[in-house]
This record gives C-alpha cells, sequence and structure tokens, in this order.
C-alpha cells in the first residue's frame, strides 16, 4: 500500500518538475530569438545606480565644511575585512576629528556594516562604482579623497548619457542636461 502511494507521489512530483523545466527552458528560448538589448558603456550611456547602492564610500561634512567624523574607531572596529584605519586627533578646541582615515578598496567587501555602526552619520556608500586601478597602491584612499567622493545618488537605476574622456584619465562623466532613458522597459514581460 505505502509503495503504491509512494510511487503515485514520485510520479506526481516529477511532473511538477519537468513542467517547472519546461517553463524555464522555453523563457531561454524566447529571449534567444528576441532582440537583443545592449548598454553602450562608455560610449554613449551610462547607468545610475539606484540610492541603495553600496559603491565607492564617501564622508560627510556639515554646513560649515567640517567632518562629521568624530573618531570613535567603531568603523574600523567593525569591519569584517580590517580595511578601515582611523587615527583619532583633539584640537585646541576638544573636539575630536580623525588625523588619518584610510580605506583599503582593495581589501574592502562593500558589506556597509561601517555606515550602520557610525553614530555621527559620517561615513556611507555612495554611487561611485568605477574605481579599477592597476596597483594596489591606488586602492588606498585617504580622508581628502573620502570628502571629494560624490553622495547617495538622488534617482537611478536608469541609463543617462555619457562620453568616454581619455585626455587626463579614462573617465566616464555624465552628459550635462541629458534625460536618463528607464533600461529596464527594453526587457520584454512575460
Amino acid at each position: 500500500m505505502i509503495a503504491r502511494v509512494a510511487q503515485r507521489m514520485s510520479g506526481w512530483v516529477g511532473w511538477v518538475f519537468f513542467l517547472d523545466l519546461f517553463d524555464g527552458l522555453s523563457l531561454t528560448l524566447s529571449y534567444m530569438f528576441s532582440k537583443t538589448v545592449t548598454e553602450r558603456y562608455p560610449d554613449d550611456e551610462k547607468w545610475m545606480p539606484f540610492p541603495r547602492y553600496r559603491g565607492h564610500h564617501f564622508l560627510k561634512s556639515n554646513a560649515e565644511g567640517k567632518i562629521n567624523c568624530v573618531a570613535c574607531e567603531l568603523c574600523a572596529r567593525i569591519c569584517p575585512c580590517r580595511c578601515i584605519t582611523v587615527v583619532p586627533h583633539e584640537d585646541e578646541n576638544g573636539e575630536r576629528h580623525p588625523r588619518v582615515f584610510d580605506i583599503d578598496l582593495g581589501r574592502c567587501l562593500f558589506c556597509g556594516l561601517c555606515e550602520d555602526a557610525c553614530p555621527a552619520d559620517a561615513i556611507a556608500l555612495g554611487r561611485h562604482y568605477e574605481f579599477c586601478e592597476y596597483d594596489n597602491k591606488a586602492l588606498m584612499v585617504g580622508r581628502d579623497a573620502l570628502m571629494a567622493m560624490p553622495g547617495k545618488a538622488g534617482r537611478g537605476g536608469e541609463v543617462v548619457p555619457a562620453r568616454l574622456s581619455t585626455e587626463a584619465d579614462v573617465t566616464v562623466p555624465i552628459t550635462v542636461g541629458g534625460e536618463g532613458a528607464d533600461w529596464w522597459r527594453n526587457i520584454r514581460r512575460r
């Protein structure tokens, strides 16, 4: 009796998995014969990440231009890969700020724990995702470079016009006045 029930159940489960497999293969084949969607990066367009994207770190400052960091070193302590170095300094007014604030981007996991641990909301992960280097030493980023990095994206998930520039350094600046396009509208849905 139990053997017959198990045999019927295995046949039923097998058909369900077969139908799921057939459904997945039909979707793959439909994309195979549909129009391709190609992003023309970096020559004509560039993808702007969503505001929740975790890219290059940046340090926030207040309205006076002073760094928000109070050098508590919580970001360095919570970092799982130990890529953040903070050396605190106390000035003549008794305010703490970092004398050294370095991040080794070659070791960083971009997990966002430093952003969550910061009590002064001084460090965050921004929208910049183009930071390839040939030398590992160039991936060590200091305090002044972190202050100059762009912040979070106001809006994102769209492709904006851009132009490749190779004059001083290979960069892909966004064309001023360019209106973004929703890249996801080109992908066919079921």
